[in-house]
């Protein structure tokens, strides 16, 4: 959305049509500032929002990420427990699930 207005201002800017000269005269003066400024200013408030938006994602994927260790975890004992011990696999995929998400939750802190 931010390249589309900063294309469309600068389009206007060159622009030889005087009511798109006068608009953007009009734009200037209202703002207290140059067209070049203003561009400057939205594609830095462009960068915050990106920064802001990846921010709020994170940990929502890491979430996810330590879910997914704890089931990659509680697979791989709940197997090697089923040809030792059958009878406490679902206890052993219940406890890999567990050091899974705590391990990687660990690795996360230290990060």
């Amino acid at each position: 959305m931010s390249d589309k207005l900063t294309y469309s201002l600068q389009k206007l800017a060159i622009s030889s049509v005087k009511a798109d000269r006068l608009a953007i005269e009009r734009l200037e003066k209202q703002y207290g500032a140059s067209l070049l400024e203003i561009i400057n200013e939205l594609e830095d408030y462009a960068i915050i929002h990106q920064s802001i938006s990846d921010e709020r994602a994170k940990p929502k994927n890491q979430l996810i990420i330590a879910c997914c260790y704890g089931c990659l975890w509680g697979a791989v004992i709940g197997i090697a427990t089923l040809f030792i011990k059958p009878s406490v696999t679902v206890a052993a995929i219940g406890l890999g699930f567990t050091a899974g998400v705590s391990g990687k939750l660990l690795v996360q802190k230290e990060d």
